[in-house]
């Protein structure tokens, strides 16, 4: 019974110490797999993530800088067209926020910081105005408020001498002076040439006739060259020998 205990005992021990052995050795290639290259992947794997959040980090706060305000150009102070189209430049990219008469509207401009808007016009004053905002969100300032003038009536204009189809002889009434009335705010041409207007809007212009029919165009425009509707009268006298 004795030797049968014995026995079963060292067969036991030398089990257990093939086991730690096995152990032992597994456990130092373990260490071995993961010294060679576990530690180094999960060092470049922990140093791509640092970088990336460093690389957020630094766009997020180094990208502080406000865009330019939106800058509008050659857009008409006065108008007779009820839609028009404004255009403008700011930074790449930015979203332009316009307000036009308390409306607003927006836009992104293109990869050289273009942009355009149309709108409708009402009668009289339109105010608008526009700020930028970046891919970072940082906002530009407001810009001025701009003012466009929508005005369709065509202004008056009154030949009040000579009368259309007058006659004058001899070369001491060769030259005549051509009067009128328009609006004063209107600017006046005869024969394409520019009369002053004065401010009770009455105008004067002395021209000499040619021996025969002359013509003398006339037309006026508001708003100086601010605005393009026109109205014409034209103008008949004649010279006989």
């Amino acid at each position: 019974m004795n030797k049968f205990t014995s026995r079963f005992v060292n067969s036991e021990e030398r089990k257990n110490k093939r086991k730690a052995v096995l152990f032992i050795a597994l456990t130092v290639v373990a260490f071995a797999v993961l010294y060679f290259l576990g530690i180094p992947a999960i060092g470049r794997l922990t140093a791509l993530v640092s970088s990336l959040k460093g690389n957020d980090q630094k766009i997020s706060s180094s990208d502080i800088t406000p865009p330019p305000a939106p800058k509008f150009r050659n857009f008409p102070e006065y108008t007779n067209q009820q839609s028009v189209a404004l255009y403008g430049n700011t930074e790449a990219g930015a979203t332009v926020k316009l307000t036009f008469d308390g409306n607003p509207q927006e836009i992104l401009s293109d990869g050289s910081g273009q942009f355009s808007f149309n709108v409708t016009l009402q009668d009289g004053e339109n105010i608008f105005a526009a700020i930028a905002i970046d891919q970072s969100g940082n906002q530009s300032q407001k810009t001025e408020d701009h003012t466009i003038v929508f005005d369709k009536k065509t202004p008056d204009l009154e030949i009040t001498s000579p009368s259309d189809g007058s006659s004058f002889f001899g070369s001491s009434q060769r030259q005549i002076t051509l009067e009128g009335k328009t609006e004063a705010t209107a600017s006046v041409t005869v024969n394409d040439r520019i009369i002053s207007v004065e401010e009770d809007g009455t105008f004067q212009y002395t021209t000499t006739l040619n021996e025969g029919g002359n013509t003398l165009n006339t037309s006026q425009k508001y708003h100086k060259t601010n605005y393009s509707g026109r109205s014409q009268n034209q103008k008949q006298a004649g010279i006989g020998s």
